[in-house]
């Protein structure tokens, strides 16, 4: 009885680990499994529970991870798992279909709308080389979640749905308003009480209106087209464009037919480019509605909601056929896409950012770091071409993470703008376009050089911002410096992430630095039952702080399992402290996170000390999954206190 007991508290335990991890959104593959010993010994336990009195789970395999994990949540999301009353009270004969739902092939499971069942808080085991049945496999993973959640499903698939719907209403991002509507739609194929209304209207009908106005919203042109005779694979290049409502879109996907398969495609800042293996008087690009990729790791719960609903009829307005050489576009063998004789609406709106930097300090003798640029951007073509000339060692480095991996190749006529920054010429930009194996879609960046006026080398180069993000700061009524050096530091700190360069991120953060993560409003349906140290500083919020020491080691481990990050900031609200605060910056952003085995979104929000601009140091970094409208920059910085050479964050 004793050692029975033992046994529990061990598990426990193990649970608790898991959910402060799993809170951290920082390496939330290990937050599921501490390590094999112990996750072996977990899947075994749960898969003795036949009576389901703790769990209700489902196992799948296959030849790679995420065969097996399909598998696995399709036959928990089987009707065979209906049997499961909300009491548990289930005959053995039913135990038996239930079990039977679970060794089975994944296409031997019949999954249909009526039979899908969404489910949060879904949890994953991932065994290697595992015995089962007598069977070996060499990616095995199991599926689960605590019976109480099983029994409240149709609660928290109502709340879910609710909260796709409020999250498309406010957002101000129309890839994030699609997705939320679509996924919202998902979701509520599977809810027949048909109580949800929105304006006096169904919530579904009304869901499928505002994804057929976006859809329709959605302009693409061929804005040039560049031919490479010698190409004999793919000589034609076309420059598109996107926007919406007279917009740039950005980070929305689309799939297109290249002459000789479908391609995955994805927008920056509402520019695109893509390869032909010839030309055609239109070319048909399906927009990415779905985004199943992203509900694979942003929420598995609704991946097989998503599928379901994306083996219906395509949305009215997806599929858009556009003219591959409108008037005015002809193949050329080189394209400068900055002077293009055909009107470009994305063109023109990022004039209007980059207006912003009218007000800057512009770089003399720009020739000198013209030649420099335009020699690296051969080098991208011509491996003959040595650069290494022009970097200081830390800046090859830099340049050499960029390079090395993603197989960059330049996206478009690069724009140069050298723009004087204390002793830096700081270098805008060069368009790339990286795509890794493990990712589905491309991702295009823009990559910023920062020269050494009196020794003309690059120090360092990082990934740029988005453009909106840019100008958000770049309109504060600030001093040049001020802004210049805002956005360096969170190009850089956006870098480290994507280069996944632990060393940066150790030494920006301050020692005794408040790190605070999963923090939960009172809204949101996430249950919390560890007993990390808690700060709570209004009715609405409780955090859970972690130190440097534990959150640079738990990043260290989480990076070694990723291929590629890209990290993104969105939606950004930033504030100058005055008086005694002053060289300290609060900065809140809508952070996209994704990477090869995880992705999330949420809000960051940054307490930046910048009065010895050299050496900057994050004080403060909470992230949020929803924002707070009671913890803005604003807030952020009220509630800081100011002493020589520390900082304090008023909990």
């Amino acid at each position: 009885m004793i050692f029975k007991i033992l046994l529990i508290l061990t598990h426990i335990m193990k649970r608790f680990f898991a959910a402060v991890l799993l809170l951290m959104g920082v390496f939330p593959l290990y937050a599921q499994h501490i390590n094999s010993r112990n996750d072996t010994e977990l899947a075994q336990e749960i898969m003795q529970d036949t009576a389901f009195e703790q769990y209700v789970w489902a196992v799948g395999f296959g030849d790679d991870l995420e065969t097996a994990d399909s598998s696995a949540l399709a036959k928990l999301s089987s009707s065979d798992l209906n049997l499961v009353t909300q009491y548990n009270s289930q005959t053995r004969n039913e135990q038996i279909n239930i079990e039977s739902a679970r060794t089975t092939d994944i296409d031997e499971v019949k999954v249909t709308g009526a039979s899908m069942v969404y489910l949060e808080n879904i949890r994953r085991i991932e065994l290697f080389n595992y015995e089962y049945n007598g069977t070996i496999f060499p990616y095995f993973v199991l599926r689960y979640v605590t019976a109480e959640q099983w029994s409240k499903r149709h609660d928290s698939l109502k709340d879910k749905i609710n909260k796709y719907l409020d999250y498309a209403e406010y957002s101000v991002n129309v890839t994030e308003q699609l997705r939320c509507y679509v996924w919202a739609l998902a979701l509520l194929k599977q809810y027949n009480k048909g109580d949800i209304k929105v304006d006096n209207m169904a919530a579904d009908q009304y869901a499928m209106s505002k994804i057929t106005e976006i859809l329709d919203d959605i302009e693409i042109s061929v804005t040039a087209i560049r031919e490479q005779k010698g190409d004999k694979n793919y000589p034609y290049t076309l420059y598109l464009d996107f926007i919406y409502e007279g917009e740039p879109i950005s980070n929305l996907s689309f799939s297109y037919f290249d002459g000789c398969g479908y391609i995955d495609d994805t927008i920056k800042d509402g520019r695109s480019m893509i390869n032909m293996k010839k030309l055609t008087p239109t070319l048909k690009l399906n927009i990415d509605c779905y985004m199943e990729n992203e509900a694979r790791v942003l929420d598995p719960g609704i991946q097989q909601c998503v599928k379901m609903l994306s083996n219906s009829a395509p949305f009215t307005g997806s599929l858009k056929e556009i003219e591959i050489q409108p008037k005015g576009v002809k193949p050329q063998k080189e394209v400068d896409t900055n002077n293009l004789k055909h009107a470009s609406a994305v063109t023109e709106s990022l004039k209007k950012s980059e207006a912003e930097y009218g007000h800057t300090t512009a770089a003399t003798n720009s020739e000198s770091y013209t030649a420099i640029m335009d020699k690296i951007v051969s080098s991208f073509t011509d491996k003959s071409i040595s650069v290494r000339e022009h970097f200081t060692d830390s800046g090859w480095d830099n340049y050499e993470k960029i390079v090395s991996e993603g197989n960059p190749v330049v996206a478009r006529t690069p724009s140069w703008r050298f723009i004087k920054h204390d002793t830096l010429i700081i270098c805008r930009e060069l368009p790339v376009k990286l795509k890794f194996p493990s990712a589905r879609k491309p991702f295009i960046e823009d990559v910023v050089f920062r020269i050494n006026e009196r020794t003309k080398k690059i120090e360092s180069v990082a990934y740029k911002l988005g453009a909106a993000t840019e100008s958000s700061i770049m309109a504060k009524d600030w001093d040049e410096r001020d802004r210049l050096t805002l956005i360096t530091f969170l190009e850089d700190y956006r870098s480290a992430y994507c280069l996944r360069d632990i060393g940066y991120i150790k030494k920006v953060f301050s020692n005794d630095a408040y790190i605070i993560v999963g923090k939960v409003l009172q809204k949101s349906t996430k249950k919390f039952n560890d007993k990390a140290e808690l700060i709570e500083t209004d009715g609405n919020a409780v955090y859970t702080r972690y130190s440097k020491k534990e959150y640079v080691a738990k990043l260290s481990k989480s990076f070694l399992s990723k291929e590629f990050v890209n990290v993104r900031f969105e939606e950004c609200d930033v504030c100058a402290g005055q008086g005694p605060k002053r060289g300290i910056y609060a900065v809140q952003v809508r952070q996209l996170y994704t990477s090869n085995n995880y992705a999330d979104e949420g809000i960051l929000t940054l307490a930046i000390d910048m009065r010895n601009d050299i050496n900057p140091l994050v004080r403060v970094r909470v992230w949020q999954q929803e924002r707070d409208v009671n913890y803005t920059a604003e807030q952020m910085m009220v509630r800081t206190v100011s002493t020589e050479g520390s900082f304090n964050h008023d909990n």
